[in-house]
């Protein structure tokens, strides 16, 4: 459950979430650890690093107003035509409807894009090749391989991986997802946890 509050300071609205539900408590643990990391001197002296947590705060607060807006999967079944024209004409008419479903996916696309960007952006920073053009693919086995250098044991990275595939398909398949979603929220969730576990292993390396 999410509630509204109004706090002292003109504009500020904020909003509570209940961390006894188990997803909120998970997102707002990443952010704890976001906000950990935002203090670490190599994070801060780091400014690649430090713009990628940014980002990557930002996905996690897509994920919140995604379930806020009671986001469900889609495993199956295609687009609602109509929903998309009603807002189409809504939005038109001078009309910016804030919650719904459509809403829901808004918000989750938006954070799916978001942790591909900060995955590839990491694995940049993580093997050392800031300006490198090597994609995904090119980047993780090595990052893989220096994980386990640096924890002695493996980096999971398995709902990471799903993602990108997801965000190619949105980028690059003309139909985008619009027959079904191959990221459940939960996957995106715990991606945000595989990234995390990476960059934590990377500050906490041995220079």
């Amino acid at each position: 459950m999410m509630k509204s509050q109004i706090p002292t300071g003109i504009g500020q609205v904020t909003l509570s979430v209940d961390r006894s539900d188990r997803t909120y408590k998970a997102l707002t643990g990443f952010v704890a650890r976001i906000a950990k990391l935002l203090n670490e001197p190599a994070v801060r002296a780091n400014p690649h690093l430090f713009g990628t947590l940014d980002d990557l705060l930002g996905a996690v607060y897509a994920l919140i107003f995604a379930k806020q807006n009671n986001f469900t999967d889609r495993p199956r079944g295609s687009i609602e035509s109509t929903v998309v024209q009603k807002r189409a004409e809504q939005l038109a008419a001078g009309t910016v409807r804030t919650d719904g479903k459509w809403m829901a996916g808004f918000h989750f696309n938006s954070a799916l894009f978001r942790i591909a960007a900060v995955y590839h952006r990491t694995l940049k920073i993580a093997v050392g090749r800031l300006s490198t053009t090597e994609k995904v693919p090119q980047l993780r086995a090595e990052a893989t391989q220096l994980y386990r250098q640096w924890r002695k044991a493996q980096w999971s990275r398995h709902y990471l991986d799903t993602i990108h595939a997801q965000v190619n398909t949105l980028k690059h398949a003309p139909q985008g997802v619009f027959h079904r979603r191959t990221v459940k929220y939960q996957d995106a969730v715990r991606g945000v946890g595989e990234l995390l576990d990476l960059i934590d292993a990377w500050n906490g390396r041995k220079s």
